[in-house]
């Protein structure tokens, strides 16, 4: 009997995701939208003090699963990102609520282990049918990100978004925060979109030099490798700067180790460049009114620099 799959939400992408899936053979459930209860479940069943995208990520699973999946497929990391542990972790907190399932990891930094983690998801499925299901994945990720990155490009300023990835990219955690900047009348810039997902995990595998010359000139801001994109949220916002925006927005999860790391970092950044940086933890105590007025009153404050300028 075909298994039927499921995966925790990725914003914009869900679809696409779930239509990759279908691509290599495998009878896919696409996640339910997150709600209030997909919440409520998450952080009822996490531990305490896990950051925000684990608690969403496992109500979405159990929610899933309710549904009629029996297979949940869910990336992993490296570093001090505890991504690493999402589908160990979660993995036996639903098992232990009674949930007979199967989790697949994907390795998605290493092309050869993502491809065998798309063969336990479809046995069937040969490399070349998974190699043509993700170029078309990257194809329409990025005709998505092209189209995103279209609006108010003329505007009066810029701002970038930076931080967990995650969090930048699942709208029902960051509030909508790109079409709220949008519809504030600014250019917004989200550097961790899905298709410079796929160009960034290419370029660290196949250790491109323009890469290791970025990452360096970030070096002295903070010379430690940590996890998740904290090394590479550090480079772009110094390419921001160099490149003229007007302030930068960084998102991360309460309790995420990576980001606030390099907290000190980006401070001294933002002191060297003159770039205002706004800081935004979320978690799911997190008010919308809250977060709605200080990035009204961040956009108030760039357009007032920029009229003294």
């Amino acid at each position: 009997m075909k298994r039927t799959v499921s995966f925790p939400r990725y914003g914009e992408y869900t679809g696409l995701l779930a239509e990759t899936l279908e691509k290599i053979g495998a009878n896919v459930l696409t996640p339910p939208p997150v709600t209030k209860r997909t919440i409520e479940l998450g952080t009822k069943y996490s531990p305490a003090d896990v950051c925000y995208p684990f608690k969403v990520s496992l109500g979405t699973m159990i929610e899933a699963i309710e549904q009629g999946a029996d297979t949940i497929v869910m990336v992993n990391s490296a570093g001090w990102c505890i991504l690493r542990c999402f589908p160990v972790v979660q993995e036996r907190i639903i098992k232990d609520l009674g949930y007979a399932f199967r989790m697949i990891e994907l390795n998605i930094r290493n092309p050869f282990k993502l491809c065998s983690g798309f063969k336990q998801i479809t046995p069937g499925a040969s490399t070349l049918r998974i190699v043509r299901a993700l170029a078309e994945l990257f194809r329409k990720a990025k005709a998505l990100d092209n189209a995103e990155r279209a609006v108010n490009k003329d505007a009066d300023i810029r701002i970038g978004i930076a931080g967990e990835v995650h969090v930048c990219n699942e709208n029902a955690i960051n509030m909508d925060i790109v079409r709220k900047l949008q519809d504030m009348g600014a250019y917004v810039d989200r550097w961790l979109c899905l298709s410079n997902n796929f160009i960034l995990l290419g370029k660290e595998f196949f250790r491109v030099k323009d890469l290791r010359s970025q990452r360096k000139a970030a070096w002295k801001y903070f010379p430690e490798r940590t996890g998740g994109h904290a090394n590479e949220n550090l480079v772009r916002i110094l390419k921001y700067a160099e490149e003229g925006y007007d302030g930068v927005v960084m998102l991360k999860p309460y309790a995420c180790n990576p980001e606030t790391i390099i907290e000190p970092a980006v401070e001294k950044i933002s002191r060297d460049y003159n770039i205002p940086v706004l800081s935004l933890t979320i978690d799911e105590s997190t008010l919308e009114t809250h977060f709605q007025t200080r990035i009204e009153s961040f956009v108030d404050m760039l357009r007032m620099r920029k009229g003294k300028d």
